[in-house]
């Protein structure tokens, strides 16, 4: 499935607050972002390439394993052409689809740090993926990429995961 310019461009402002986030927590410079935010838009409905923009430089040098696991995940999927119409409604949909899916990792996250809390209290050894996988029945590798923001979070496993940690 081809997945339009725009909504590329929308997801890739999300993983840049998410990045700031992360770096900087309640001492972020909100009106820098906000700048850089509001010119990528700019340049992107101008027809400018993402890899020419301030934010994708920014994002580019940044450090952090969970966001340039999610940078690099936008950029593999197979994006549409920059010189397609853009549609603000469409870049809006990358922005809240990239951050209802960092929201949704986050809890996959916290879930996973309980059930090990749980299963370290009973076993005194932490909890493997293996382990996961063996009470959950979900493949060993979407769970790992899902711990590393590899990959989005399936709803269904994050409520399997979710509910093992709350009846272990």
């Amino acid at each position: 499935m081809k997945i339009s310019y725009t909504f590329t461009s929308g997801r890739l402002e999300a993983v840049f607050k998410i990045s700031n986030h992360i770096q900087y927590g309640e001492k972020n410079d909100t009106a820098k972002e906000k700048e850089i935010i509001e010119k990528f838009r700019a340049d992107v409905s101008s027809g400018k390439s993402h890899e020419d923009t301030e934010l994708f430089k920014a994002l580019s040098s940044v450090d952090e394993k969970i966001v340039i696991n999610r940078f690099t995940r936008v950029l593999k999927e197979n994006t549409g052409s920059k010189n397609d119409p853009f549609s603000f409604n469409e870049y809006r949909a990358g922005v809240y689809h990239e951050l209802d899916d960092y929201k949704l990792a986050i809890r996959f996250s916290e879930a996973k740090e309980l059930l090990n809390k749980k299963h370290l209290e009973k076993t005194g050894m932490n909890i493997t993926v293996r382990d996961i996988c063996a009470m959950s029945g979900h493949n060993p590798t979407n769970i790992k990429n899902s711990i590393n923001h590899k990959r989005g979070i399936v709803l269904g496993m994050l409520e399997a995961i979710e509910k093992l940690a709350k009846d272990y």
